[in-house]
């Protein structure tokens, strides 16, 4: 047996692997074919894979085996392979090191060697051979083009492929933009309005650094998320801004359902590029504020028990177990809420005598469904408690909706079915026997007694009710007093330190704060400023609203739109400043100080 069985183990080899990239240089949104061959004679080759891919996207791949017999020393030896390629697709420029790739043999895991590629801008890529035509047949590559002295000509690369739906006229940032865009402009209440947010970035440009990300503000819709991260971006192709080449990333995906009637705004979501060409002067990046003008549903033909919200195309369906309890049982009922739009959190069961409801459990499955729709479905578990004898008909679960596909009203409803409830282990109680309203009185006399004097009590005089009342009318005697003075002390502080006293006295603090070197008292300082004048000006105090709430404030009370931008960019500056990490320069400080008396100015002078 060892003379048998040493030779055949020596015969066996360790598999052949063989790895090879269709180019070592693409441009950034092109493909490159990623090879790998294995053969062996231990076992079929089966689960490859491509490993480590940065900077790519696997978007393909395609296998094929092979089987390959050889006469060796007297013996046959058969070889088993599998030959797999990956379709890589180039996401940013720079060099990377891709794989290695493996593949599994005979219950272990064998690596190739790991490969280099180049991904340089679109269009700058070198032209790739076509192996059918080497003599360059009207193709780029000819081997005799120098022998011959024929010019080379000059080939415009392919450009790669665009989507028109993300074309636009002009873009909207130097070298990097965000666009928003909404399905919808005119909705009713409830109906999804489905926004994405984009971003552009130049295709000749590496990716930019992005940092303090801003969502964008929708305090009046519901808000569901429709792909599984928010955090991770999705190519979303390529486009043409202004007669260039950009590359486009969907950032957000969100359906957004309106919950009252109005023009409802949609806030920009900002970000900023922390790297960026010194040609760019703000880094600061934000998409368009969008308004939904938003109605409520139709009154004509709208069902009893419809609540404005309900918007969508929904169904119901019910299941009731046991249907045969004892008196005071329970049996279980099992409501299934499902469709697409923003589902209701509760359903009303049908009220009836003798019919007990507990409060349900509820499981959910919900998300974005076909279509970029939003829907799922509800699970309502009760608990019902029937306390009454015979054929107990449940009744019927019903759910009125409006229908924004076919603007038209609809009725979900699902039959409960009845229910057979036996006598209980007691007798039910007789409702003749249960109710006495004389068992408490006592028995009737048999003659009637002697009346009694009425007595008299301290109450019957009047100076009872004047001591009585004495106490409490000297204690709001007193109490008012007491108000009335301090109400008098509050009017001669408040005179006495106006909001125009507090202005001045703000801004002699800013002034003092830029001329020391703690830029973070600095902006403190600058901000309050900002504070009081909007309080002295134009009455307005802006000290606890965030983001794009102070424009809103200041052009409520009829500052211009410039202005009361201006101040909340100030506002977000001086803060974003204090909190900052960063080390921050007193010249920038100053800078902001010089923007913000010039608001002061303008603001006394629309004054």
């Amino acid at each position: 047996m060892l003379v048998f069985f040493l030779p055949l183990r020596a015969g066996a080899s360790a598999p052949e692997l063989s790895v090879r990239l269709s180019a070592d240089v693409v441009g950034q949104g092109e493909d490159v074919q990623l090879t790998l061959q294995a053969m062996s004679d231990e076992g079929s080759p089966d689960s490859p894979s491509p490993g480590n891919t940065p900077g790519f996207s696997v978007t393909g791949s395609s296998s094929g085996q092979q089987i390959s017999s050889s006469w060796v020393n007297g013996r046959v030896t058969q070889k088993q392979g599998l030959t797999t390629t990956w379709v890589l697709r180039a996401k940013e420029q720079g060099t990377f090191t891709i794989g290695p790739p493996s593949i599994a043999i005979g219950g272990a895991r064998f690596s190739g060697n790991p490969v280099r590629i180049s991904v340089v801008a679109p269009g700058h890529a070198p032209q790739r051979p076509n192996p059918f035509d080497p003599f360059g047949m009207g193709l780029p590559f000819d081997p005799f083009r120098n022998f011959w002295n024929v010019p080379t000509p000059n080939v415009e690369p392919a450009r790669p492929p665009t989507d028109p739906k993300l074309a636009l006229d002009a873009p909207r940032g130097a070298f990097v933009f965000l666009h928003a865009t909404t399905d919808k402009a005119s909705v009713v209440v409830g109906e999804q309005v489905t926004l994405h947010v984009y971003l552009y970035i130049d295709a000749t440009e590496r990716d930019a650094d992005l940092n303090d990300v801003h969502e964008a503000t929708a305090d009046d819709f519901v808000k569901r998320s429709l792909v599984e991260d928010d955090n991770s971006e999705k190519n979303a192709g390529n486009a043409i801004v202004g007669g260039r080449l950009y590359v486009v990333r969907l950032l957000r995906k969100w359906a957004l359902f309106p919950l009252k009637a109005g023009d409802l705004e949609i806030g920009p979501m900002s970000l900023t590029l922390s790297r960026r060409r010194s040609a760019v002067t703000d880094p600061l990046r934000e998409s368009e504020r969008i308004f939904v003008h938003v109605t409520e549903p139709p009154l004509a033909g709208r069902p009893p028990g419809f609540i404005v919200g309900d918007t969508g195309n929904f169904t119901l369906s019910a299941t009731t177990t046991p249907r045969e309890i004892d008196r005071d049982g329970a049996v279980g009922v099992t409501v299934e809420l499902s469709g697409t739009g923003n589902l209701p959190a509760s359903v009303t069961p049908p009220a009836r005598a003798g019919i007990e409801w507990l409060a349900p459990e509820m499981h959910e499955k919900v998300g974005a469904t076909s279509g970029d729709r939003f829907g799922g479905k509800r699970v309502f578990s009760y608990v019902v408690r029937l306390h009454k004898e015979g054929m107990v008909d449940l009744g019927d679960l019903t759910l009125p909706y409006y229908n924004p596909d076919t603007r038209s009203y609809g009725l979900a409803r699902a039959p409960l079915g009845v229910v057979t409830v036996r006598p209980g282990a007691t007798p039910a109680p007789s409702a003749e026997a249960a109710f006495d309203p004389f068992a408490a009185l006592p028995a009737a006399r048999s003659q009637p007694s002697l009346a009694r004097p009425e007595p008299r009590y301290l109450s019957d005089t009047p100076l009872f009710w004047i001591g009585l009342c004495a106490t409490p009318i000297a204690y709001v005697l007193a109490s008012g007093t007491k108000a009335l003075v301090q109400r008098v002390q509050r009017a001669r502080a408040a005179r006495a330190a106006s909001p125009e006293r507090d202005l001045e006295a703000r801004m002699s603090a800013a002034v003092a704060a830029c001329r020391g070197n703690d830029p973070r008292a600095a902006d403190a300082a600058v901000t309050r400023v900002l504070h009081a004048a909007t309080v002295a000006k134009i009455g307005v105090n802006v000290r606890d609203a965030e983001g794009a709430e102070v424009s809103r404030r200041l052009a409520g009370a009829g500052v211009e739109a410039q202005v009361a931008r201006q101040i909340e960019d100030l506002i977000h500056e001086c803060e974003s400043a204090r909190f900052s990490p960063d080390a921050v320069e007193m010249s920038a400080v100053r800078e902001r100080w010089a923007a913000a008396r010039d608001v002061v100015q303008a603001l006394r002078r629309a004054t």
